[in-house]
């Protein structure tokens, strides 16, 4: 990925024994205090972008009747 940080998410799976290894092409936010001061837009932002390369199963809830507590909470168990 030249000229842009790239990461990689490692998560497990436990009901299929398997991890799960997802590559993003950039870092959608840079720490922790970044994510406590995002609107719920910017939030949205983030969780779409890494809805887009999760498997169905591991995707953020992004309903509206989920807070923008819930959601933060959801990107941080992710990363």
């Amino acid at each position: 990925c030249a000229h842009r940080a790239c990461v990689a998410l490692q998560n497990e799976d436990p009901d299929e024994d398997a991890i799960v290894i997802t590559a993003l092409n950039s870092v959608p936010f840079c720490c922790h205090a970044d994510l406590v001061t995002m609107n719920r837009t910017e939030l949205l932002g983030v969780a779409d972008s890494l809805n887009v390369k999760l498997p169905h199963a591991m995707q953020i809830d992004t309903s509206d009747s989920r807070s923008d507590m819930l959601i933060r909470n959801s990107i941080e168990l992710l990363v």
